[in-house]
């Protein structure tokens, strides 16, 4: 039924195909928005300090201390501290350092210093 050319008897059973073929991309669609529905409804499971502990590969006391300082996102249900594992996934990545390059490290120093630096300093 893929002819590039019809002619006009031939206009019926394309039209019935291409409606035919419209039902099924639109009962898939539904599938798929039925089955995504079902997987945004599950919540992510909370975790408790141990996890979390190991997740930023940090010692309890200072998970506590960054809980205290409020720089790591946490639930406090009563008086247990509760994570999320994606929470803390994305915490980490926002605390990401970027590397130095030694140009820009070389211009930071130029700032602070007063005097010209001696020989040597201009290879970088």
């Amino acid at each position: 039924m893929m002819k590039m050319k019809l002619n006009f008897e031939e206009l019926p059973q394309a039209t019935a195909f291409l409606l035919e073929k419209v039902d099924e991309l639109t009962i898939s669609i539904n599938e798929m928005k039925q089955l995504l529905k079902k997987q945004t409804a599950v919540k992510e499971e909370m975790i408790g300090i141990n996890e979390a502990c190991e997740i930023l590969s940090l010692a309890k006391p200072t998970v506590y201390a960054l809980v205290q300082a409020n720089k790591i996102p946490y639930y406090q249900p009563g008086k247990m501290l509760k994570f999320k594992r994606t929470e803390l996934m994305e915490w980490m990545e926002k605390s990401r350092k970027k590397p130095i390059d030694k140009e820009s490290l070389y211009k930071e120093i130029q700032k602070g210093v007063k005097h010209k630096p001696k020989s040597g300093w201009e290879e970088f």
